[in-house]
């Protein structure tokens, strides 16, 4: 019976004595903080081999620190000692000039914990401001102050999906229609600017056959662009082939004897003229041609 209750009494008096003789030690890593700055604090303890050892977490209370984070260094161990370091990430926003911190440890033996606190570390607050806050000049003001918008991309984003669905809807649906109208739209365009320029190669005078000759070949390139055909790449001869009336024939032909022939000035405006009523009622046909399209 004795020796029952001698073993009782050791087994409940041998965590105590373990706990005695294990001493965690804390320490910051420098001197000196500055209000929000953020402080490195390093715990590390020593234990027998085989025993668990819990280090506070992100729930605890750092006052009058503030949990930033925490990371684990490799546990180091031999045949009986166990050895663990802990670095904790704090801040504070404290205005105290000295600021003193001790973090526990939690021992667990038997589904029980026993607490053993750190030796106390105490770090230095810098002052920013020296100057007592009573004694500044601080000028109160109240008027509106312009502050840049923060420009909002995820509504950009919408913005140009929503545009780029609306355009590939309407190319799907109205493509035909637009790519028409637009056509449309140039061949107008070039017909005005091709009655600009003859009107004013007519207006320059066509007293040479150098002259008529310019004239000539700056209608075949309209109609050439307009209908599609070779027009400048062709000769007199070959263009009057092409099936069009006796009209245009006879005044191509005339022009061509006017240009490479006997010279007569009041002939080459008449058949001028005539050139240009051809290429406006071309125009004219191509224009209907492409409504019906």
């Amino acid at each position: 019976m004795p020796r029952i209750l001698l073993l009782f009494l050791y087994l409940a008096t041998a965590n105590p004595v373990v706990a005695q003789e294990i001493k965690p030690r804390g320490y910051f890593s420098r001197d000196t903080i500055q209000v929000g700055e953020h402080l490195d604090f390093t715990m590390v303890v020593e234990y027998p081999r085989g025993m668990e050892v819990l280090f506070p977490d992100s729930s605890f209370n750092y006052q009058p620190f503030e949990f930033i984070s925490k990371s684990y260094l490799n546990t180091v161990s031999d045949q009986s000692i166990s050895n663990d370091s802990v670095v904790f990430t704090l801040t504070t926003f404290s205005l105290d000039s000295v600021q003193q911190l001790a973090l526990p440890i939690f021992l667990i033996t038997d589904g029980d914990s026993t607490r053993i606190d750190s030796n106390p570390d105490d770090v230095i607050l810098q002052q920013v401001i020296t100057q007592s806050v009573d004694s500044l000049d601080v000028k109160e003001s109240i008027g509106y102050q312009q502050v840049s918008k923060a420009f909002n991309y995820p509504y950009l984003l919408i913005a140009l999906a929503a545009l780029a669905l609306c355009a590939l809807l309407t190319a799907i649906f109205f493509g035909k229609e637009i790519r028409r109208r637009y056509k449309l739209y140039r061949m107008r365009k070039r017909h005005v600017r091709f009655l600009e320029q003859f009107r004013s190669l007519q207006e320059e005078g066509l007293e040479s056959s150098d002259k008529a000759e310019h004239l000539l070949g700056y209608w075949k390139s309209y109609l050439e662009r307009l209908e599609g055909m070779p027009y400048t790449k062709l000769t007199t001869k070959e263009i009057v082939t092409l099936g069009e009336n006796q009209e245009f024939k006879d005044t191509l032909r005339m022009l061509d004897s006017n240009i490479y022939g006997e010279f007569r000035k009041t002939d080459i405006n008449q058949l001028a003229s005539r050139l240009k009523e051809f290429g406006i009622d071309r125009f004219a046909k191509k224009i209907e041609e492409l409504k019906h399209a």
